[in-house]
């Protein structure tokens, strides 16, 4: 069975899922693979983004189920 995340990359082109690639090998500051809540928040916080932490967290929570 295909998990969400899976279903998402398939509809995306293949210059789309490596945009999201290496945005996310930007934010894996130590190079694990896996993202860390603060490694996720300073990544977007680089990119201009300013979600409160309650919010990063209902997005972190729901792709790591």
């Amino acid at each position: 069975m295909l998990n969400h995340l899976q279903v998402i990359a398939e509809l995306l082109s293949v210059e789309e899922v490596a945009d999201i690639k290496q945005m996310f090998d930007q934010m894996d500051v130590n190079k694990n693979g896996k993202l860390t809540f603060e490694e996720f928040k300073a990544g977007l916080h680089k990119l201009g983004n300013q979600m409160p932490d309650s919010d990063l967290q209902i997005l972190m929570d729901a792709v790591s189920y």
